[in-house]
C-alpha cells in the first residue's frame, strides 16, 4: 500500500544561469610535475543547485592529484579534469557537453549526475565515451554498449541489493521512506516492487516531501505496520538522520536500512548500531575489516582529500568520484599510442576481470546486467554500524553477487 504524507509544496520561478567548465579548483597545479601534452577527461558534477553535491567534484579534484603524483600520470603524461558543474537541470547539461566537445576531451567522466541524460544526444553524437563508478539515471545505463560504462552495477543495483541484503538477514517486512516525486514513484514501481515479489518480501513505501519533514509523523507511520525493519529507501542525509532519531525515540530497536546514508552515525552514536547501509564501494568506516590493499586505498583517498584541502568532504559521493575517476586513468595507461574516445571506448570494452579502487573486479563486456550494456559489475557490498560506529560486511566475503533475473516483473 501506498501512503503519502500531505504536503504543499510551492516553487519559486528562477533564472538559468548555465554553468561554465573549467579544470577546477587546485587542479592547475596538480600535474605533478609531468610534462608532455595532457590527456584532457570532462568530468559533469552535480556541484551547483537545489540538489547540489559539491562532493562530487572534490572527489574528481583528488583523483586528478592523485593519479599524477603517486600513479605517475598516464603514461608519464599528466591526467586534467575539465570540471563542468551541474546545477541538475538538461540545459546546464546540455552546455556542459557543448563544452566537453570544444575542448576535445578522451572521455567524460558522469559524476553521479541527475541531469547527465541531458548530456547523452551531444556525447554520443561525438563518439566521446561517457564512464562513471555508478549512475544517477537509467538512461546512461541502458544505452548501446560501447556509448557508457559504470563500474559499480546500474541503478537496479540498489533497488536490487536493498531488498537481496534484507531477504539475507531473515527480513521479510520492511517499511521504508523516500522523496515524494515522479522519479521516486518510478523506481520503487518498476525496480523495487518487482524485486521484492520475486524474493517473498513485503516492503510498503511511504512517500515524503523533501523539506519541512516531520520526522515523529514518518517515525509513527512506519511503525504502524509492525515492520520488521524500517529506515529509508531514500532521503538526503538530514532526513535520514532525523527519520532514525525518531525511530529510536519512539521505541523502535530493530533493524535500520539506511542507504547510502552515513552521517547519522557519528549523530546517533551507540543508538546508530545495526543499522544496514548500502554503498558500492568499502567505505573509510569500514576500513579496520577490508583486506590490506583496501585499507591502503582508503588511506591514499583521505592523504589526497587533505591535499585538496577537502579533508571535511570525505563522503561516499566523493569516494565515488575518487574511485572511479582512478579506476578509468588505469583503463586508459594500458592504452598503447595515442588516447582519444575511440581508444578510451576499445580500452573500456576490453576490460575485464580490472581490480577497482576499493571495489570489486570488475568486466565491461556489457553482458552483466541484462538490458543493461554500460554495467560493468553485478556485485554489490553491504555493511552493519557496530557500536563504535565502525562498518563490518554483512557478508563475511565483502561483495556478493546480485541475481539480476529477480529484477524481472513477477
Amino acid at each position: 500500500m501506498k501512503r503519502t504524507l500531505a504536503a504543499v509544496a510551492s516553487f519559486a520561478a528562477v533564472a538559468l544561469a548555465l554553468a561554465g567548465c573549467s579544470s577546477g579548483e587546485g587542479s592547475s597545479d596538480a600535474s605533478g610535475g609531468l610534462t608532455g601534452e595532457p590527456v584532457v577527461v570532462g568530468v559533469l558534477a552535480p556541484m551547483d543547485g537545489a540538489t547540489a553535491y559539491p562532493q562530487t567534484g572534490y572527489g574528481a579534484q583528488a583523483a586528478e592529484r592523485y593519479v599524477n603524483e603517486k600513479l605517475g600520470g598516464i603514461n608519464g603524461r599528466p591526467l586534467k579534469i575539465d570540471l563542468c558543474a551541474g546545477d541538475g537541470s538538461p540545459e546546464t547539461a546540455v552546455n556542459c557537453a557543448n563544452q566537453f566537445v570544444t575542448e576535445n576531451v578522451s572521455a567524460v567522466f558522469d559524476a553521479y549526475d541527475g541531469s547527465v541524460g541531458g548530456a547523452v544526444p551531444v556525447l554520443t553524437a561525438a563518439k566521446i565515451p561517457i564512464v562513471g563508478e555508478l549512475g544517477a539515471t537509467a538512461v546512461v545505463d541502458s544505452l548501446p554498449w560501447g556509448q557508457s560504462f559504470y563500474f559499480s552495477g546500474p541503478l537496479e543495483t540498489s533497488a536490487l541489493g536493498m531488498v537481496t541484503i534484507l531477504d539475507q538477514i531473515g527480513k521479510k517486512n520492511a517499511s521504508l521512506a523516500v522523496t515524494d516525486g515522479p522519479p521516486s514513484h518510478g523506481y520503487v514501481d518498476k525496480l523495487v516492487m518487482p524485486a521484492a515479489k520475486n524474493l517473498g518480501m513485503n516492503v510498503t513505501p511511504l512517500y515524503v516531501p523533501g523539506n519541512n519533514m516531520n520526522f515523529n509523523v514518518m517515525a509513527a507511520t512506519e511503525l504502524s505496520t509492525n515492520p520488521d525493519v524500517a529506515g529509508i529507501i531514500a532521503l538526503t542525509e538530514d532526513g535520514c538522520t532525523g527519520l532514525f532519531k525518531a525511530l529510536r525515540a519512539q521505541g523502535y530497536k530493530g533493524t535500520i536500512f539506511a542507504g547510502s546514508c552515513s552521517q547519522f552515525i557519528s549523530q546517533m552514536g551507540a543508538d546508530a548500531a545495526g543499522a544496514i547501509v548500502q554503498p558500492r564501494v568499502w567505505v573509510p568506516a569500514s576500513k579496520a575489516n577490508a583486506p590490506a590493499e583496501v585499507q591502503q586505498q582508503l588511506d591514499d583517498f583521505a592523504t589526497s582529500m587533505e591535499e585538496i584541502d577537502r579533508a571535511d568532504q570525505q563522503s561516499a559521493r566523493s569516494l565515488y568520484s575518487f574511485a572511479g575517476m582512478v579506476n578509468l586513468a588505469n583503463v586508459m595507461k594500458g592504452i598503447q599510442g595515442e588516447i582519444n574516445p575511440d581508444t578510451v571506448t576499445t580500452a573500456m570494452k576490453a576490460v575485464k576481470d580490472m581490480p577497482t579502487f576499493a571495489g570489486p573486479k570488475v568486466t565491461c563486456d556489457g553482458q552483466q546486467w541484462a538490458n543493461r550494456p554500460a554495467s560493468c559489475s553485478h556485485e554489490a557490498i553491504f555493511f552493519e554500524v557496530q557500536p563504535d560506529g565502525s562498518m563490518k560486511p554483512v557478508d563475511p566475503k565483502g561483495f556478493i553477487s546480485l541475481d539480476p533475473s529477480k529484477m524481472s516483473a513477477a
